[in-house]
């Protein structure tokens, strides 16, 4: 586990607020010459704290408007399902966030689609056939309230 300092903190926070700040940028806001802030940044990345740097795409001009939930559950709790299920999901791109959860489901699942009838066919052409899953019950996004990205440090 990296420890971090308050610089440290703010140099992510900073980080995940806008990413393609320079490093010139970056040393300005913490009061830092550009060399130890580049050293703090690559030492923060070699920790694996920061993962990657990435593009976050508006889903409406990107023609993907229905986000949906999906609670599902398999119809054996056996490694070789999981497993199944999981290389299934993998080759999905609209699915963008699968967990396993305690509860009466075993998965959750964020689904983003064009619109419904991508929904359709992700669930009655795709998903229903696999003979691993019990059942599938989905909640549709009315209006999202807030989305965020950032990690408050």
């Amino acid at each position: 586990m990296i420890r971090l300092d308050d610089i440290d903190r703010m140099l992510i926070n900073e980080l995940q607020n806008d990413s393609k700040q320079s490093i010139k940028q970056l040393a300005e806001k913490v009061n830092l010459s550009i060399t130890p802030v580049h050293e703090r940044l690559k030492k923060i990345e070699a920790s694996g704290l920061i993962q990657k740097y990435v593009a976050i795409v508006d889903p409406e001009l990107a023609e993907k408007s229905l986000i949906v939930y999906c609670q599902v559950t398999l119809a054996k709790h056996q490694e070789a399902d999981f497993e199944k299920f999981e290389a299934y999901i993998d080759a999905l791109d609209d699915v963008l966030e699968v967990a396993y959860i305690a509860g009466n489901y075993d998965l959750l699942l964020k689904i983003l689609l064009k619109d419904m009838k991508a929904y359709e066919e992700l669930i009655l052409q795709n998903m229903s056939r696999l003979d691993i899953i019990s059942h599938v019950q989905s909640s549709f996004v009315i209006r999202q309230i807030k989305n965020e990205t950032r990690i408050k440090l």
